[in-house]
Parts: C-alpha cells; sequence; structure tokens
C-alpha cells in the first residue's frame, strides 16, 4: 500500500511545474476551440427607446422636470455583444433602456444613468449614446391667467362682431415653477371665416409668455379648453338725426340756444337682426348734458340703441354745437340820411331824406345799442352834376355796432346841382 501511495506521489510531484503548465496550455487550447466554434459579436441598434420609471413618485413629491420627460431623452444608441449563434436573434425589442426618477426626492439639477437591460442570455451591453441625461427638477405650481380670444380668418364688411363671450375669463396651469411664472394668458382661436351668424363653441387654449410667443414646457390646466361665443349680426348703415339734438341737450346759459349742429361721422352702422334693420331708417343720440354753455362746444355722445339693435359701430360720435342767444329784429323809423364828400359849391337832394332800418342783434348786443348810433349816409365821391339813381347807403362804425343794420331801401336818388 505504501508502495502505490509512493509512486502516485512521484507521478505529481516529479517534474511538476511541466505537468501544470500543460494542463493551463490545454485549458486555452480548449476555451480557443470553444470560441473558434462559437465566438462572441457586437450588435449596434440606433433607437432604442428610452422610458422612465418611478414618474408617478415625483408628481407624489409635488415634483416635475422642467421639461417634459417624453422630450428629454427619446431614444438611446445601444451596442450589445454576444455569442454568434445567439447574436442573430437580438433584435431592438429585446434591449430595454430606461432612465430612474425614484431617488430625486427635492427641486434640483440631475444626471441620470441610462440603464439598459438585454433579454436574452449571455448578452453584455458594451456601450450606450448618451449614457446619461441631465434634468432639471422644480415644485409644481399653479396660477390663474386670464384667457384671450383671437379671431382667425377674413372679417366681413358687412357684418359686426361682437365681444366674445366665455364661459372661463380665467384658467389655471399648472407645472414647473418657472414654467408657470413664464405664462402671461392663455390664448383660444376662433375661425370666423365661414360665420355668418354667431359662433358658439369649445375651443383649446395655448398659454403664451408676455411676448406672445407659445410656451409648451410641461405645463398642464384643469381646464384645457373653454368654450366661446361670438356674436355674429348683419349691419347697416344709417344717418343720425341732428335735428332731435337740439331739443334733447340742456344746461345752456341763460338766454342762449343751440343754432347749428354738425356730427362727425354723419352716420354708424347698426348691428342686429336683418329684420330689425330694415325698418330703421336714422338713429338719435343720448341726451347731452351741458353745464353753462355760452358758446360754441364740442362734445362726446353715445348713439341711442333702437330697440332689437345689438351696437352700433362706432358707439361714440363727436358732435359740434353752434351756441349763440337768439337774434331778435328791431324796425327804427324816418332816419334821415345824410351825405359826405360833396363836391364845393354843390347841392345835393336825397329821395327818399329818411329811411327805416332793421337791426338784428341778441338781446345782450342791443343792451348797448341806441338810435342814436344809426347814421346812415351816402357817398358822393366822383358824382357830378346831375340825377343819379341807385346810390348805396351805407351806415357809420357799422362793423363797431355790434348789430346787424340794414336800410329800407338800400339804395336812393340823388340828385346834385
Amino acid at each position: 500500500m505504501n508502495k502505490i501511495l509512493d509512486i502516485i506521489k512521484r507521478i505529481f510531484v516529479h517534474n511538476w511545474k511541466m505537468k501544470v503548465g500543460a494542463v493551463a496550455f490545454a485549458f486555452i487550447l480548449w476555451s480557443f476551440m470553444i470560441a473558434s466554434t462559437d465566438p462572441y459579436m457586437s450588435k449596434t441598434f440606433e433607437s432604442i427607446p428610452v422610458t422612465y420609471t418611478a414618474a408617478d413618485e415625483l408628481k407624489q413629491n409635488n415634483l416635475t422636470t422642467t421639461v417634459p420627460l417624453s422630450d428629454l431623452l427619446k431614444t438611446a444608441e445601444v451596442t450589445a455583444s454576444a455569442p454568434t449563434s445567439a447574436l442573430q436573434y437580438l433584435n431592438e425589442n429585446m434591449l430595454q433602456a430606461s432612465i430612474d426618477l425614484s431617488n430625486i426626492k427635492t427641486p434640483g439639477e440631475y444626471t441620470l444613468q441610462v440603464d439598459v437591460k438585454p433579454l436574452l442570455e449571455k448578452c453584455n451591453i458594451t456601450k450606450v449614446n448618451p449614457s446619461s441625461v441631465t434634468v432639471v427638477v422644480e415644485e409644481i405650481v399653479s396660477k390663474e391667467v386670464p384667457v384671450e380670444v383671437k379671431l382667425a380668418g377674413t372679417e366681413k364688411d358687412w357684418l359686426y362682431y361682437g365681444e366674445p363671450v366665455l364661459s372661463e375669463t380665467y384658467v389655471t396651469v399648472t407645472g414647473a415653477q418657472s414654467n408657470v411664472e413664464n405664462v402671461a394668458k392663455a390664448v383660444c382661436t376662433v375661425d370666423i371665416d365661414e360665420a355668418k351668424e354667431s359662433v358658439k363653441g369649445s375651443y383649446k387654449v395655448t398659454y403664451v409668455n408676455d411676448k406672445g410667443e407659445e410656451v409648451g414646457n410641461n405645463l398642464f390646466s384643469g381646464v384645457p379648453s373653454v368654450i366661446v361665443e361670438i356674436p355674429v349680426y348683419q349691419k347697416k348703415s344709417v344717418t343720425i338725426d341732428t335735428a332731435a339734438i337740439q331739443t334733447t341737450t340742456t344746461g345752456l346759459a341763460d338766454g342762449y340756444k343751440i343754432t347749428g349742429v354738425s356730427v362727425e361721422p354723419a352716420s354708424v352702422d347698426l348691428a342686429g337682426e336683418l329684420e330689425t334693420l330694415e325698418a330703421i331708417g336714422s338713429v338719435t343720440l343720448e341726451p347731452i348734458e351741458l353745464d353753462n354753455a355760452s358758446g360754441d362746444m364740442i362734445v362726446e355722445a353715445s348713439v341711442k340703441l333702437p330697440d332689437g339693435v345689438i351696437a352700433a359701430v362706432p358707439a361714440k360720435v363727436q358732435v359740434q354745437l353752434t351756441i349763440a342767444q337768439p337774434e331778435e329784429k328791431r324796425t327804427y323809423s324816418a332816419v334821415k340820411i345824410a351825405y359826405k364828400n360833396l363836391a364845393d359849391g354843390a347841392k345835393a337832394k336825397i329821395d327818399p331824406e329818411n329811411i327805416d332800418v332793421e337791426v338784428l342783434g341778441t338781446e345782450e348786443a342791443f343792451q348797448s345799442f341806441s338810435a342814436s348810433k344809426l347814421k346812415p349816409f351816402v357817398d358822393l365821391s366822383g358824382l357830378t352834376k346831375g340825377v343819379h339813381e341807385n346810390v348805396q347807403v351805407k351806415f357809420e362804425n357799422e362793423p363797431d355796432l355790434g348789430v346787424k343794420v340794414a336800410a329800407s331801401p338800400a339804395t336812393v336818388t340823388v340828385t346834385i346841382s
């Protein structure tokens, strides 16, 4: 028994280094043979979809990314290696790329690795491009913003488009803090190109900043659309009744009245149902109230809408009022006519010698006027001996009298001898 053990011992101990080397060489040779028959090869997939895990947990912590996850990183390029015999079965559906958000608990900037798991045995992931993505995480906040309606299409001249009526004048926008703070208002667009009557419908809103640029980064709202009604009516042009303005204007100073009225524009467009408009020929203005007015004025007045009329365009007009004291006429009889510039040595006879004078002026003007100021005369300059008909009767200081004067008759016959 001992001899057998000695023999075995000598076998393993004698030249043991050579024997270990032989075993190692045999193993390498065996591995080479195996690899030669089914070697590892690589394959690259350019567009492996990237998913995000624990996104719900992020929202539960009242957090969100400033950019939608779908816009952060949609696909990645993945290189995988596997035995040749298995690689032929490897396809895009057998590679799962994901980014884990579960470790994000507070706002900040994070660099997250793209993790790719193969669904094939003996498959190794050797390269991922990009291998990571940077995300900015902020708190979720909300605020109310006003809703504005924009009309798209061409407005027709013969139609009136009223102010939009909204079911919601404000909507709540929610999202990442910096994105929400950038929102100035919500805008919905209504196409009126084909509208011939009032339009009503539900319209989606878009969010814009104070420059009018659309803001779409990771925003969501409880009211993504609003109901909008655009009143659309027929139009008809009618004139403004200026005569009625004199009777409806109040606040004139004592002794004054409106002597003239002009309106700019002289006509307005009325909006309403066609059968209502057909019966209307003109419109009046709302009563004008003045404050002890004693001179010409320009005021703004609103158009008075007839029953059934929706609106007037323009709704207000400029009214120019000529305001003065009423004039009265007085007649002064048998006023003697004088003459001027008679040639030396000549004599003149005026026929008739006396005339009636009609004086037109306000009550205020007559307070400083008297008959003694009436001094009619004829100018005989250049007239020679003989009978001269139709000589004009004039008045001294006529521009300064403060009244209007007229001779009756206006001309006389003058005989010079």
